[in-house]
């Protein structure tokens, strides 16, 4: 019933949006659409392959691409219940490989929580210099504060050998994360006809960030859009320019997951301990 009832709320406010902003489909362009599908959505799956080998790493092991692939892939299809699905995969994911479940589990959180930190931070930055100073410098102390964390306990959990290795790999991850999510917001505003900024678009990653750390709400639905147009017009965007942004990008990169999803479904082999998706709320 949450479900049913966001996405009723999302449906009228994509309506409002609309019409505020007196758009139409000959008004599209297309050609960003398609990069955001076909280029940065790809890319992103690629880079939550690379964000589940670290964590494999933390655990003194390594993720097989096709592993890698099948775990991104269900992580975050399970986003799409109303529970932290991707942590939970990915620890039951990193279990098999001989982890205990606490052991994944600070393992699955290590990457997750670097990637929350750095949005603040990077995030924060994006906001003082687009428009607030004030509220950026706030969200840039909390990114801190949470990347301090996860430093805590990564340095907890991480083997000693090539340890300052794997921090780095870490931390490149989930920056690249951030730019490219960036990089969808603006191709979406380009989209919708509007000129975004580096600092606007980096900003907007913060949105993202806290809506996935409310796990309870599935991937963030409607969590995720209002904060992106609550947070639109302190960077100089409408409110409905906003409501649009995280609507388009939450289409585009659905349909690139079901796609993902079903090519998965239809070349996986099934074997013992096989992950599944629906039985994952047992964990």
């Amino acid at each position: 019933m949450l479900t049913i009832g966001l996405c009723i709320a999302l449906v009228i406010a994509t309506i409002w949006a609309w019409r505020t902003a007196h758009l139409s489909l000959s008004m599209i362009n297309w050609v960003a659409i398609a990069l955001a599908f076909f280029v940065a959505a790809p890319a992103t799956l690629v880079l939550k392959m690379f964000e589940y080998d670290a964590a494999a790493r933390l655990i003194g092991t390594r993720a097989g691409i096709r592993r890698a692939f099948e775990v991104a892939v269900l992580s975050s299809a399970a986003n799409l219940l109303p529970i932290p699905g991707s942590l939970l995969v990915t620890t039951r994911s990193l279990s098999e490989q001989g982890a205990t479940y606490g052991t994944a589990a600070v393992a699955s959180a290590i990457p997750g929580l670097a990637w929350l930190g750095l949005s603040g931070i990077i995030g924060g930055a994006g906001i003082a210099i687009a428009g607030n100073a004030i509220i950026g410098i706030a969200i840039g102390v909390g990114g801190i504060a949470v990347l301090v964390a996860a430093g805590a306990m990564f340095r907890r959990r991480a083997p000693t050998e090539g340890r300052v290795a794997l921090a780095l790999r870490i931390v490149v991850i989930e920056t690249t994360w951030i730019v490219l999510g960036g990089a969808r917001f603006w191709l979406v505003l380009r989209a919708i006809g509007v000129q975004g900024t580096p600092a606007q678009v980096l900003a907007l990653a913060v949105a993202g960030a806290m809506s996935t750390a409310i796990g309870f709400f599935p991937a963030g639905l409607g969590v995720r859009e209002a904060l992106i147009a609550a947070l639109s017009p302190v960077i100089h965007l409408s409110v409905s320019e906003g409501v649009l942004l995280g609507v388009v990008d939450r289409v585009v990169w659905i349909s690139f997951l079901a796609l993902a999803s079903i090519f998965v479904a239809l070349t996986r082999k099934p074997e013992a301990g096989d992950i599944d998706v629906l039985q994952v709320q047992d964990v």
